[in-house]
């Protein structure tokens, strides 16, 4: 008996290995709306798993921390299976959280003899109970307009200037176009010229929440552009009952300003761990 890569993702898979603190962005690749892959203990009745989430570039140990089999074999799974799928991706490092800290003294026990850095991670909540109306501000001399299939047959008509900037960053999280606008809300901010100056959208989705991702180009950057598109997103959450998470490094402040210009609020940090190989 081996580690195995489930070849489905869905809503039951979700049923059996993602529980009520779970990070929604990998929850998000195991229910099967984000991309990702899944190697779990069984297929049939799974309890264990390692998940993977393109969007993050990052792997998070799921279900139960207890599985003996499973533990036994993560070392081995490491080197055989993940290492060599990370240097396929030219990625040097495997970067990994735990939905509980019980994975720890396992995780330790079995990967040990590696040195493991760490660093903090901060989430961010929007609060469906709180009814202020939000400010939303303007982004003049830009113009904020909604990425939907409208957008999408401009984008996809080469009527913006930098269409890639944007395609790739739906393309991390959600694997494709459609499967964004399917699943996913998002602003952009167009200059005078149509070029896309800044974006927010949901990176990833889960139930009813939705993770939220943002970048500005470094030309258009210290101009609010950010804070602003995520307000008229916390706006469209808000309209249709969804609840806002926002991940960001404990190091990285303007990201933090960011989510408390927009309303969120600070509800728990966790830990990011990696080794090089």
């Amino acid at each position: 008996m081996k580690i195995i890569l489930l070849k489905e993702r869905n809503e039951w898979l979700a049923t059996k290995l993602v529980a009520a603190d779970s990070d929604m962005m990998f929850a998000g690749v195991v229910a099967g709306n984000n991309p990702g892959h899944v190697w779990a203990d069984n297929a049939i009745n799974p309890s264990t798993a390692i998940v993977w989430s393109s969007g993050l570039e990052g792997f998070n140990f799921m279900g139960s921390a207890n599985n003996t089999f499973f533990n036994q074999s993560i070392a081995s799974f490491i080197d055989h299976d993940i290492i060599p799928f990370l240097r396929d991706k030219k990625i040097d490092s495997f970067e990994f959280s735990v939905d509980t800290d019980d994975w720890y003294p396992a995780i330790y026990q079995f990967i040990g003899n590696r040195k493991i850095d760490e660093s903090f991670q901060y989430v961010y909540k929007s609060n469906l109970n709180n009814h202020e109306s939000l400010c939303l501000n303007h982004v003049v001399p830009y113009q904020a307009v909604e990425i939907d299939q409208a957008f999408a047959l401009e984008l996809m008509n080469g009527e913006m200037k930098n269409a890639d900037f944007l395609l790739t960053y739906i393309g991390q999280y959600w694997g494709a176009l459609d499967n964004f606008l399917e699943k996913g809300y998002g602003y952009a901010a167009l200059t005078a010229n149509k070029e896309v100056a800044s974006l927010a959208i949901s990176s990833a989705m889960y139930g009813s929440t939705h993770a939220i991702g943002a970048e500005t180009l470094e030309d258009y950057q210290r101009q609010g552009l950010s804070s602003s598109l995520v307000k008229l997103l916390l706006h469209k959450f808000n309209e249709k009952q969804i609840i806002a998470w926002w991940d960001c490094m404990e190091s990285n402040i303007a990201s933090q300003k960011t989510a408390e210009k927009a309303g969120l609020c600070k509800t728990h940090r966790y830990k990011i761990n990696w080794f090089h190989f």
